[in-house]
């Protein structure tokens, strides 16, 4: 395997990584936002506080994934 297929595969799959991310953080985002609406209790407010630290943790691996892509694809345009 050369080194562009090893880096056209590794394009492949950073970007099913980032598209499967956006998919949970819409539906997390959404989740966390629909707790909001329920009554009050304790189980609601730790809920809530889950849904906002794992959105922040999936938006940094977002943005390291973006980074990640942007990196190679800045050295595949300047080896050409």
């Amino acid at each position: 395997m050369s080194d562009e297929d090893f880096k056209l595969k590794k394009i492949d799959e950073l970007v099913a990584l980032r598209t499967s991310i956006i998919h949970v953080l819409i539906v997390l985002i959404g989740g966390t936002i629909g707790l909001l609406l329920t009554v009050d209790n304790i189980i609601k407010v730790v809920l809530i506080c889950l849904g906002i630290f794992y959105t922040v943790v999936l938006i940094f691996n977002l943005i390291n994934i973006t980074h990640q892509l942007n990196k190679i694809l800045t050295f595949r345009k300047e080896t050409k």
